[in-house]
């Protein structure tokens, strides 16, 4: 794991706005077996129509890079004045069920200052 895959997941740990938390033990769980961690950043303007889609287009092409994978943890941050709508979390549910094998996967989301749709990504 780089130092750019410890900030990412240093940052999900300690966001302050949290509705879904994602916790150390959570972490720990999810990435237990060992194994290389893959970590990325992807985002999207949060005023754009279907934003969500978008997000889960720039998300799926980057996991193409790292499959196949069993483990992946996703944290979704978003403007607190654009809050997530669970219409929304469609496309995201979508990829999920989309993933070849068995998945285990932990989620969360928080609200944050910027105006982007960002998703923390963790595969492994």
């Amino acid at each position: 794991m780089n130092t750019n895959d410890e900030s990412l997941i240093r940052e999900v740990l300690d966001s302050r706005n949290s509705i879904v938390k994602i916790d150390a033990n959570d972490v720990r769980d999810l990435f237990q077996e060992g194994g290389e961690i893959h970590a990325y950043n992807a985002s999207v303007d949060a005023s754009m129509k279907k934003r969500m889609e978008l997000l889960m287009d720039l998300i799926i092409v980057n996991t193409k890079k790292y499959e196949p994978f069993s483990h992946a943890l996703i944290f979704l941050f978003f403007p607190e004045d654009r809050p997530l709508l669970m219409e929304e979390l469609k496309p995201f549910s979508d990829w999920i069920e989309s993933v070849p094998g068995e998945l285990r996967i932990k989620w969360g989301m928080a609200t944050q200052s910027t105006q982007e749709l960002r998703a923390i990504v963790l595969l492994q």
